[in-house]
């Protein structure tokens, strides 16, 4: 029994560990997901929870491998997953079906598949809850531990709170020697390419583009995710904008609450951007 113990423990660190790197790889992803439940009102709460719960997640799993606190640890785990579970009860009744996030968009799994995973996850606490602990002598460090771990997650991942530090992450044209957003005047859209609210985006840009509407240049940072190709998103929008692929982690940083967003930039500085009702905040701007 006693090696069983020792497994689950080790299982259940294992989980929490996993849990906190799946989240640290792509941030982004689940800041907007948090905001877009409704567990945070803005982005900006979102990334200052995610890097909360990515420390509480290491904290839990380093502790449970440690012999200090080792029933109380239990205890604030057996909570966690019990408010997280409450949660995705409410997103399955509600009728959401979309990857929840708790292993970020490394593994996609429902809010059913989520809680049927919480449930083995809360027996395999309750267990280990069942037995007496001799812990070794209270440790200062497993305290420390957890503001160092919040305070690491800051520095690794800071939280932009200012507009000049997310167009810092504008990456250099290597296709185009001409294109320079430090110099000039530009539209700069960032896109999903399977995303039909950013194929939408795109399609009403080149009507306006056709239009007597005299548009700075329009430039793409596009994100593949997905099967969707540039070939087939041009052909899906009628468009042709000079483009350069980002990575996972640069969307989500160019993004609002959800793509597309679309940044006016004159060098390299943002006059304006648009989330909501693109086409019509473009033509309402550039319109004599």
């Amino acid at each position: 029994m006693t090696h069983l113990r020792t497994i689950l423990q080790f299982f259940l660190a294992a989980v929490f560990l996993f849990s906190a790197y799946t989240k640290a790889i792509a941030p982004g992803f689940f800041e907007i997901l948090l905001e877009q439940q409704g567990l945070v009102p803005n982005r900006l709460y979102g990334a200052w929870a995610t890097r909360a719960i990515i420390a509480l997640e290491t904290w839990l799993a380093i502790g449970l491998l440690l012999p200090f606190y080792t029933r109380l640890l239990l205890r604030l785990s057996f909570g966690m997953l019990l408010f997280f579970s409450l949660h995705l009860v409410y997103l399955i009744a509600i009728g959401n079906t979309e990857n929840c996030g708790c292993f970020g968009e490394m593994i996609s799994m429902s809010p059913l598949e989520s809680l049927v995973k919480n449930i083995v996850l809360i027996g395999a606490n309750g267990f280990l809850l069942q037995y007496r602990y001799r812990e070794s002598k209270p440790s200062w460090f497993t305290w420390a531990l957890l503001p160092t771990l919040f305070a690491a997650a800051v520095f690794i991942w800071p939280v932009s709170t200012k507009i000049d530090e997310v167009v810092a992450k504008f990456p250099q044209f290597e296709q185009s020697s001409s294109i320079d957003l430090t110099r000039g005047e530009y539209l700069v859209a960032v896109l999903n390419l399977s995303c039909e609210h950013c194929q939408e985006a795109a399609s009403e840009i080149t009507q306006l583009q056709e239009q007597s509407i005299t548009l700075p240049q329009v430039v793409a940072l596009f994100f593949e995710e997905g099967g969707t190709t540039v070939a087939e998103f041009n052909a899906l929008t009628q468009s042709d904008f000079p483009y350069h692929m980002i990575d996972v982690n640069t969307f989500f940083d160019l993004i609002g609450s959800a793509p597309p967003r679309v940044y006016w930039v004159e060098d390299g500085e943002v006059n304006q951007f648009w989330d909501e009702n693109i086409g019509e905040g473009i033509q309402t701007t550039f319109t004599p």
